[in-house]
């Protein structure tokens, strides 16, 4: 990879990276949480360790980080008050949630680029699986220019040995082509980037880095 590529990792708050890539651009704290005072918390875990520019996620695969009206008004609400100062960045893991949420993730990404992060968006395979109108929602997605990494993940379990490419709602990964954001796929490991470069090309879309899921 370039040297202008990112080259990220999650970093779990329940089982922190105990070797962290030093090499990393950009590094995530992730609870799993919408709820933005649980979500502060448990990152505290790991925000002093956090290597490039450091993200607070919100978001996840169960109840907890599942996306409703209140949960992102209460996020936004956050952003607007200054709750995040650590951090150089918003991470929203979609892929539970409520349906109708496009304009209020709309607003939410517009609050923080006014107050200075990076916005980062990851959903799981090509959209939200949770999401009753998510291929609406990937399309609203696409198109804003206040969504700087658009990161698809490439694995179910976060246990694979090989990418995985399934499909959600419709969504085509040639459909990447049309996100105005930098595609920059979540993998369960480094080594796996290569391929994911490779079938990217493919769909017509360059990719501009990785992040790793799994805990070193």
């Amino acid at each position: 990879m370039n040297s202008s590529e990112n080259k990220g990792y999650w970093d779990w708050t329940w089982e922190p990276n105990t070797v962290p890539p030093k090499t990393s651009t950009l590094s995530i704290a992730f609870s799993g949480w919408t709820n933005p005072a649980e979500a502060l918390s448990q990152s505290e875990k790991v925000k002093n360790t956090l290597i490039g520019d450091k993200y607070i996620s919100f978001g996840g695969g169960n109840s907890n980080g599942s996306f409703t009206k209140e949960s992102l008004d209460s996020i936004t609400s956050a952003i607007n008050n200054n709750k995040f100062s650590d951090y150089d960045g918003i991470a929203y893991d979609v892929e539970e949630g409520e349906s109708g949420l496009e304009d209020l993730f709309a607003a939410s990404f517009l609050a923080a680029k006014n107050k200075g992060f990076k916005v980062l968006i990851t959903v799981s395979h090509s959209a939200p699986y949770g999401i009753s109108d998510a291929q609406q929602l990937m399309n609203s997605f696409f198109v804003d220019e206040n969504i700087d990494i658009l990161s698809p993940q490439l694995y179910t379990t976060g246990q694979e040995t090989a990418n995985d490419y399934a499909i959600s709602h419709n969504v085509t990964w040639a459909d990447y082509k049309n996100a105005k954001a930098s595609i920059v796929p979540s993998i369960v490991q480094a080594s796996l980037y290569e391929s994911a470069q490779k079938y990217f090309q493919e769909n017509g879309v360059t990719l501009n880095g990785y992040i790793q899921w799994k805990q070193s």
